[in-house]
């Protein structure tokens, strides 16, 4: 029998920097309230810092360039 690993978790970020590279959000506030609704937690401390927002931006312009 092989063993039982948990299931792991997707983090804040990691959901974040998805939904900035999907391109269903526009904003970070538009992520911040996604991330909100899937019940994420400390999504406000997670996005709180300048370099976090920097870089969230700079994958949706990216992702907007390309379409």
């Amino acid at each position: 029998m092989g063993k039982d690993f948990p299931l792991q978790k997707t983090t804040t970020l990691e959901r974040a920097f998805a939904l900035a590279e999907a391109g269903s959000c526009r904003s970070v506030t538009d992520i911040r309230a996604q991330l909100k609704r899937e019940q994420f937690e400390s999504v406000d401390a997670h996005l709180a810092g300048s370099v976090i927002q920097k870089q969230l931006k700079a994958r949706m312009a990216l992702v907007n360039a390309a379409a």
